[in-house]
């Protein structure tokens, strides 16, 4: 059996073999199967944590830092005029 990736670009089909009892070639993701128990989806998802910067608590200190910034800018111009 052909792997059924189609390629973005070219809409073609990929020429491989899919990998055994998988419908994808080894380059289209047929080995990978993903973890299955709750301690493999756990360290996957600490393997792919890179840094803080986009977790929800940073994007909400970093909002309400922009509000602050925002109402000062505010209350400086209010004041000079």
């Amino acid at each position: 059996m052909q792997c059924t990736a189609k390629s973005k670009r070219s809409k073609k089909q990929c020429l491989k073999w899919a990998v055994r009892g998988r419908a994808t070639c080894h380059m289209h993701g047929g080995n990978s199967k993903g973890p299955k128990t709750k301690e493999g989806k756990k360290r996957a998802r600490k393997a792919a944590y890179k840094h803080g910067r986009s977790t929800r608590r940073a994007l909400k200190e970093h909002r309400e830092i922009m509000l602050l910034i925002k109402r000062s800018k505010n209350l400086i111009q209010m004041m000079n005029n």
